[in-house]
C-alpha cells in the first residue's frame, strides 16, 4: 500500500476548513501581543499560539492543528487563501482589552464611580469568550 504525503500547505488548508466549520476564533491579548485560539470542544478554553507552536493536543501530537492553521492565515503566512472569511483576533468589547472597568454604584438619584474592578464579561482575561 502506497501512502501519498500531503504538503504542509495542503494540510494547513484542510485544517483551516475544519477550523471554520467548527467556529474557531482568534484572540489577541493587547497587553503582551500574544495570540490565543478558542477550543471547539471545550467552551471557555483558549490555546496559546506562536509562529512555531500551539498548546492544543493536536499540535503536540502532529505539529499542526486547526488553531494553528487559523493563526497562520490571520498572519498571512499561508500562501493560498481558500474561500471564506479570514479569522481576525477579537478583544473584549466591554473593557476594550484592558481586563478592568470602572466600578459603579447606583442609587436612586445618582451613579457613583469608584476604583477599577475586574471586567465582568472577560473576567480579566482581556478577551471575550
Amino acid at each position: 500500500m502506497t501512502r501519498s504525503a500531503e504538503t504542509r500547505e495542503a494540510t494547513l488548508t484542510r485544517l483551516l476548513d475544519k477550523a471554520r466549520a467548527e467556529g474557531v476564533r482568534l484572540y489577541r491579548d493587547p497587553a503582551d501581543g500574544r495570540y490565543y485560539a478558542s477550543s471547539a470542544s471545550t467552551p471557555a478554553r483558549l490555546y496559546l499560539l506562536t509562529g512555531y507552536s500551539g498548546e492544543c493536543a493536536g499540535f503536540r501530537q502532529h505539529e499542526h492543528c486547526k488553531h494553528y492553521a487559523a493563526f497562520m492565515l490571520a498572519l498571512g503566512w499561508i500562501a493560498t487563501v481558500p474561500d471564506g472569511p479570514v479569522p481576525t483576533p477579537v478583544t473584549c468589547s466591554d473593557c476594550a482589552g484592558k481586563g478592568t472597568v470602572i466600578g459603579t454604584f447606583v442609587t436612586r438619584r445618582r451613579t457613583y464611580q469608584y476604583d477599577w474592578q475586574t471586567c465582568p464579561t472577560c473576567h480579566g482575561h482581556k478577551i471575550a469568550a
